[in-house]
């Protein structure tokens, strides 16, 4: 096994030295720069071929409004969890309300940067301040990847081929298993809890899809629609060079039509609500947060003791410069 996982490892360090990826890597700031302003040209052309699509945007009411909020909540409760049941696994201990300012401001990196850029927030900071080893991190987010893209892998054919769905979603489960078997007593639970909070966090993600979806092209999008869309929509997310997967997003709806059956007018408009409603939701977070960071700083008392018992708000503020 140990001579298996070393020839998987030289097979990856070819992979990432091979000379297409140095080169991505290299220009991997102008790609997504032009990426964005091709997106934005495309974006520009289609609504003015289509001006309709602004009116279909326009109509998203108050209710959509109200039940993409509490969702969004819900959702970044899901990361906070997973933030804690991560350093649980890594047998490390972290401040209930630290845990949570660092959620609110990797996930705010996770929008803006490229890739995923959140995970290497919560990594640096948890082992420059917590104690976790970069090691131990990188297992417990694997478990959480491995979840995040075979629930997602499989709820793509939940639409067009629901047996081939239920059999990769049993798969997900018993490889989850065995992984959770293989990380040891201690760990066995939460790995199983990782797992099962991703689940919750798909299904979050395809009721907001279901949501937008409705609010722009009127009632029509049913739940199987809403979660092999949501699939797709998740699966953008490992390869994005852009802020919110811009451009890879709607690439990744594009090719998926024939299984989620969404129009491409509904896909347009859906992204721009969507986008638009998640950078005011981010930014309230991310104002809401600080002001509570700096509430918690400004009346800690000198000697410091207050931050060591919370959690060091103090090093939140380090982590976002």
């Amino acid at each position: 096994m140990n001579e298996g996982l070393a020839r998987a490892r030289e097979r990856l360090a070819a992979i990432g030295s091979s000379a297409p990826l140095r080169w991505v890597r290299r220009h991997k700031r102008a790609l997504a720069i032009a990426v964005l302003v091709l997106v934005a040209v495309f974006i520009a052309v289609y609504v003015a071929v289509r001006p309709e699509i602004v009116g279909q945007v326009l109509a998203v009411g108050p209710a959509a409004l109200g039940w993409l909020t509490g969702l969004y909540v819900l959702i970044v409760a899901t990361h906070w969890a997973i933030l804690l049941l991560t350093v649980r696994w890594c047998q490390a201990r972290i401040g209930i309300r630290e845990g949570l300012l660092l959620t609110v401001y990797s996930t705010v990196a996770n929008f803006f940067g490229p890739l995923q850029s959140g995970p290497g927030v919560r990594a640096a900071y948890l082992k420059a301040k917590v104690g976790v080893r970069l090691r131990d991190f990188t297992l417990a987010t694997l478990v959480y990847y491995l979840a995040f893209g075979a629930v997602n892998v499989s709820l793509l054919f939940a639409r067009t081929l629901p047996w081939l769905a239920a059999l990769g979603l049993a798969t997900t489960v018993v490889l989850v298993a065995v992984v959770a078997w293989r990380s040891g007593a201690g760990r066995r639970i939460v790995t199983a809890a990782i797992a099962a909070v991703t689940a919750v966090q798909a299904l979050l993600m395809a009721a907001v899809y279901f949501v937008e979806l409705n609010a722009v092209s009127g009632p029509g999008a049913d739940v199987l629609q809403s979660l092999v869309y949501s699939a797709s929509a998740n699966l953008s997310l490992f390869v994005s060079i852009t802020p919110g997967a811009i451009g890879f997003r709607e690439a990744f709806l594009g090719f998926a039509q024939s299984l989620h059956g969404v129009g491409l007018d509904a896909i347009i408009a859906a992204g721009i609500v969507d986008r638009a409603f998640y950078v005011l939701f981010l930014g309230a977070l991310f104002v809401l947060s600080s002001l509570l960071n700096l509430r918690a700083m400004f009346s800690a008392p000198a000697g410091g003791d207050a931050d060591a018992r919370e959690g060091g708000a103090e090093g939140l503020g380090d982590a976002r410069a």
